[in-house]
């Protein structure tokens, strides 16, 4: 079986697309010492929840420790030493979470198409694997990249999946792994877009752009994610490295703070993670849904705050050599009731463009990027 993979390795969400399907998981892992009794015997029923009760044993160089995991939706069940990204300490490349999320995620996905062929299950599967994805500007640099690029392609790596009570045995061979600045995909996948994209920017500007008429603009990219938002200078196509960089600010700072008040505010009998609060946050019929809301806008001011004041000192180090302001990224749609109207005044006062990317297409810039590289440039004879 060949895989040709956009990987985009998010602090709070692992957003793939494998051939041509978009899968994601939250970035959360959970050591076990034991394999769960299982409860489900229908396998069609096992092959279509396998990502939601991901259930794997991992053999691998690449992470510290073998062994075996419940990932992603079924690690987020329980708040018991579950692991998540420290988005403090960043350092996504040495960590060991995006690496078992990766192969983890590739090898469900494997078993889910080996079994839509064959309706059945092997007992083992082979996968060659091509495979882009990006580092935050704040970590990233050529060794780094080929640091990361080597965990996957050093050796091939083992991942038992199990669907039910059975075990396939996937060993995972990455052929090809080419390591890129979080943000410099994006550039790709707003040229190939539709033009819906552009509906904020057309509206507010008078304008009835296209995509590719941003192909020769001077962009500076703000990607507000979970740990992360990282500040890239574009030129036409051509990232002009010395002046990318990235902060660590986002939507997980204001999550763990909101999160923090949640928990005083129960008077401390409540023990969750960033995911699990935002998993409270989006369900209006969570009994404490109205309290995650209150305290995530106390929290999303100040980090909003500091991001602009990122854009302004960004915009100045750059010497004013700016079309257009892009903004997207999950913490785009969180950070926009504080953030949108400010970003337009000061834009306004420097003579140039802001691009707020639309929610639909936010979240999955980096991801469908990768993607438009993966088919255009690095991967043509697969696509």
């Amino acid at each position: 079986m060949k895989l040709v993979v956009a990987n985009d390795i998010g602090n709070s969400e692992t957003k793939m697309i494998v051939n041509d399907t978009l899968i994601k998981q939250p970035s959360v892992v959970k050591r076990l010492l034991s394999k769960p009794n299982v409860m489900e015997t229908n396998v069609e029923k096992n092959i279509a929840n396998l990502l939601d009760e991901l259930i794997v044993h991992v053999t691998s160089n690449a992470i510290k420790r073998s062994g075996l995991y419940f990932i992603g939706k079924r690690a987020n069940m329980t708040a018991d030493k579950v692991e998540n990204m420290n988005i403090k300490l960043g350092n996504k490349s040495k960590h060991d979470i995006p690496v078992l999320m990766t192969l983890s995620m590739l090898a469900a996905r494997s078993v889910q198409l080996a079994y839509q062929e064959n309706q059945e299950l092997p007992p083992s599967i082979s996968v060659d694997v091509s495979m882009t994805t990006a580092i935050p500007a704040s970590e990233y640099s050529a060794d780094q990249a080929r640091y990361l690029e080597g965990r996957f392609t050093s050796n091939d790596h083992v991942v038992i999946v199990y669907v039910g009570e059975t075990p396939v045995t996937v060993t995972l061979h990455f052929q090809t792994v080419k390591v890129t600045q979080e943000g410099i995909p994006a550039l790709y996948a707003l040229l190939e877009s539709e033009n819906e994209i552009l509906k904020n920017y057309n509206e507010h500007y008078k304008k009835q752009a296209v995509p590719k008429d941003f192909a020769n603009k001077r962009i500076l990219h703000v990607d507000i994610g979970d740990g992360t938002t990282e500040y890239i200078y574009t030129v036409g196509m051509n990232p002009v490295t010395d002046v990318c960089s990235g902060k660590k600010r986002g939507v997980g700072h204001a999550t763990e703070e909101a999160t923090q008040l949640l928990k005083e505010e129960v008077g401390g009998f409540l023990n969750l993670n960033r995911q699990q609060f935002m998993d409270i946050f989006r369900d209006p019929s969570h009994h404490l849904h109205d309290l995650a809301v209150r305290f995530m806008q106390e929290a999303r001011y100040s980090q909003a705050q500091r991001i602009l004041e990122d854009i302004q000192e960004k915009y100045s180090d750059i010497a004013g050599n700016v079309d257009v302001i892009a903004v997207y990224g999950g913490g785009s749609i969180q950070f926009k009731e504080e953030l949108y109207e400010e970003l337009l005044g000061f834009a306004n006062t420097v003579h140039c463009e802001v691009l707020w990317i639309p929610e639909k297409y936010a979240v999955d810039m980096n991801v469908n990027g990768l993607h438009v590289i993966n088919e255009k440039i690095l991967f043509k004879q697969h696509a």
